[in-house]
């Protein structure tokens, strides 16, 4: 039977329709990139002005999406803070409040689901590449036994960039690399085309700028108008976003860019050893509980569903990336899961701020500094004196146990936090008080972190 011009178009405009529609339900690939103790100003999308580096390519996932200027990590310091992000949970829940030595496995337990769990389950293909430092030695801790089909990375604070003695793809030892924070970019591009014809989820964690500092020859030429100390930092930065730059560019050219859900922060603040105003324009640097130790950089970009542009002062946490992850890719965020984080989605529809969390906590340790002192890079203190904070709307209450009492501060007002007005806001600091010592009721004992601290943050009422 011959069928008719006007049925062919009509049947020729449902396929259309339908191909359209499906195109539009297709869940999107997902990319966390996390860079390490990258600065609050050190990129231009967060207030470099480019006099030591300039970030094009790290600009463009803020210029290309949102950027998200009041948000924060779970700790000030890479293992808990990591810990955190990859289980969308607080970390202290199972008992991580400090940098553990992962390679004895105290690190984040088995039983905790990480992204690649969810990812995997769903039916994604899934990759982890570079600074893992949450556990391989127990049974049930390596990535490739927690959702992910590729891991090519390390298992520790930090290694040798140029020649690195405990690299691994999978479960075999890498003897030969290139500067890794090229060769994770490589592995990264690898993934992306093996992987194109399904959907991936990558975890993608960069150890620049990390230390130890050093960075290629020609990258460093880049740079020789600066002192050689801000020289191989600004090639370190460089090289990082050149990196980002040519993932961007990969996905341009495989097609995927428009429906590619991406992630960009740091998993602490940076650190003080750095050029002045590189972590402005908050109080203190990594390890500590000022707002320079949590307070990141946090971007977002997938051209499909999020309008270019956008800047957001939502309050926002870490645990937020799994969560609106997990949205992103029609997973189901069961209860039964009791992820920490929000779905931060339906914020893009709304022109005004919105309410994300009501309050955020930190519990661990904090490292004292006096302020304008020195502090090596590869400084680590397990088993520094505890500190604890609460976040909520524009208070912030902290106090570092061994320096005194709490502290509050008005945001707002005092974001380099230089003023505490506990003593005219009682009330407030009461409650805030209050929140944090019924969150904490919650919280594991310590994996090794010393149980002292642990009950003093007991006696928080």
């Amino acid at each position: 039977m011959k069928i008719s011009t006007k049925i062919q178009v009509a049947i020729f405009g449902c396929l259309l329709i339908g191909q359209s529609l499906m195109a539009q339900e297709k869940r999107p690939n997902i990319i966390v990139i996390v860079a390490d103790d990258l600065g609050y100003a050190t990129t231009g999308a967060f207030g470099s002005d480019g006099t030591h580096v300039k970030t094009p390519n790290i600009d463009k996932i803020a210029s290309g999406g949102a950027k998200f200027t009041n948000a924060y990590v779970t700790a000030s310091v890479c293992g808990p803070s990591r810990s955190g992000l990859l289980t969308g949970r607080y970390q202290e829940r199972f008992g991580v409040y400090a940098n553990t030595d992962t390679q004895k496995g105290s690190a984040v337990p088995a039983s905790e689901k990480v992204m690649g769990y969810y990812f995997k389950k769903a039916g994604y293909t899934t990759a982890a590449i570079g600074k893992w430092h949450v556990g391989v030695k127990l049974p049930g801790q390596h990535p490739l036994d927690r959702g992910f089909d590729k891991y090519y990375g390390f298992n520790s604070a930090q290694t040798d960039y140029f020649n690195s003695p405990i690299l691994f793809d999978g479960n075999e030892k890498v003897k030969k690399h290139d500067y890794l924070t090229f060769q994770f970019t490589n592995e990264a591009i690898s993934f992306i085309d093996s992987a194109k014809k399904k959907p991936f989820f990558m975890y993608l964690a960069y150890n620049a700028v990390h230390g130890p500092n050093q960075a290629p020859d020609d990258y460093m030429a880049k740079f020789k108008h600066l002192s050689k100390s801000d020289q191989v930092k600004a090639a370190m930065v460089a090289a990082l976003d050149d990196s980002v730059g040519k993932l961007l560019d990969e996905l341009k050219n495989k097609g995927l860019e428009e429906n590619t859900l991406i992630f960009f922060m740091s998993d602490n603040g940076g650190l003080p050893t750095w050029w002045k105003g590189s972590n402005a324009p908050w109080r203190g640097f990594k390890r500590e509980q000022w707002e320079g130790g949590c307070h990141v950089q946090f971007m977002m970009r997938w051209p499909a569903k999020i309008k270019a542009g956008q800047v957001r002062q939502e309050l926002t946490s870490s645990l937020d990336v799994l969560t609106t992850s997990m949205a992103a890719a029609g997973i189901d965020n069961s209860k039964s899961y009791k992820l920490d984080g929000a779905n931060l989605l339906p914020v893009f529809n709304q022109p005004k701020k919105q309410v994300v969390h009501e309050s955020l906590f930190w519990a661990g340790s904090h490292v004292p500094r006096e302020e304008g002192a020195k502090m090596d890079e590869d400084f680590e203190k397990d088993n520094a004196p505890p500190s604890w904070a609460v976040c909520s709307g524009k208070w912030k209450l902290v106090q570092m146990m061994a320096e005194g009492e709490p502290m509050l501060y008005n945001l707002e007002e005092d974001p380099a936090e230089t003023k505490d007005v506990i003593s005219q806001n009682t009330a407030i600091a009461k409650k805030m008080s209050k929140d944090f010592a019924f969150w904490y009721k919650d919280m594991a004992t310590p994996i090794t972190w010393d149980k002292a601290y642990y009950e003093q943050l007991k006696t928080v009422k």
